[in-house]
This record gives structure tokens, sequence and C-alpha cells, in this order.
């Protein structure tokens, strides 16, 4: 765990939440980020994809944080804040699609669906970072 914390900390703080953050603004305010290329997926799919995407945001920014506060374990506000920026973004991010009027849809279920992915990431962090925290 020591060598991947070391290859970890040696990245730039704050890149994982910059890139990861750059890549979900692409992705959702783009007309057709992904183009003929986009895979056929099951309906309500993208409900799934939205769960994921925040989820993952509310990962890289904790790891972020944990890598710059020397892989001391994060407390539970820490936690839950994490998860509200990650919400919050997925939300702002609604609404921009709305203003830009670019072809992407408001909805309300992709709201509740970024919420419970950055959620459901920060409460399986609580419970497993124990494992490579110091």
């Amino acid at each position: 765990m020591d060598k991947i914390r070391k290859e970890l900390s040696r990245f730039p703080k704050w890149l994982f939440t910059i890139l990861t953050g750059m890549l979900i603004l692409w992705l959702t305010l783009m007309p057709d980020p992904l183009g003929d290329d986009a895979p056929k997926l099951f309906p309500g799919a993208d409900k799934l994809v939205h769960g994921v995407m925040f989820g993952f945001l509310t990962f890289v920014i904790l790891l972020d944080r944990q890598r710059t506060r020397e892989w001391r374990k994060q407390s539970d506000r820490v936690i839950v804040i994490a998860a509200l920026v990650s919400s919050l973004s997925g939300i702002l991010i609604e609404v921009l699609q709305l203003l830009m009027d670019m072809g992407r849809g408001f909805e309300v279920a992709d709201m509740a669906a970024d919420t419970a992915g950055a959620f459901l990431c920060a409460w399986g962090w609580k419970i497993l970072q124990s494992h490579w925290s110091r």
C-alpha cells in the first residue's frame, strides 16, 4: 500500500478532481460527445451512468484531499462535503443544460441519480477508508 500511496502522491494536487470534472463537463454539456461511437444501452442506463460519474467525482475529490493530507483518515464532515460538492455539480450541470439549449435535456431524475451516486460513493469511502488511510 505504501508504494501505491507514494506513486499517487507524485501527481500534482487536485489533478484527478480537475481532470474528472473536465471530463464530466464535456460528457454532459456537449450536444453529442460520443457521436456514433456511443454504446447502445438498456432503457434508463443513463441514470446509472450519471450515478457512476458523480460517484467517481466524489471518489476523486476524497482521494485528492487524502493525498494532500498525508493519507490521514477523512472525517465524516469532509466525506459529506465531498458528496455535496459532487451532487451540487450535477444539479448545476442540469441547469446549464436547460439554459444552454444545445440539445441536452434537463431532468430531475438525472439530478437524483447524480446525488445517489455521490452519496453511495461517500458511504463506501467511509466504510473502506481504514484500508488505505494512515
